[in-house]
């Protein structure tokens, strides 16, 4: 009886972190400014997360239509 109740409790815990982890990923965090003293090497690696960070968000989303 405690086996299939600790069975069971593990399927549950496994079920909900499977559920979970793909809505985990969420909105990539926005690149953080490396200051006024930043070298070219930095503002230029900074622009270019920059400019994914914003490609990510603004993206078009495809999906299925909703013709029937």
């Amino acid at each position: 009886m405690a086996a299939a109740r600790r069975c069971l409790s593990l399927l549950l815990l496994g079920t909900c972190v499977a559920l979970l982890l793909p809505g985990a990923r969420g909105a990539p965090l926005e690149p953080v400014y490396p200051g006024d003293n930043a070298t070219p090497e930095q503002m230029a690696q900074y622009a270019a997360e920059m400019r994914r960070y914003i490609n990510m968000l603004t993206r078009p989303r495809y999906g299925k239509s909703a013709e029937e």
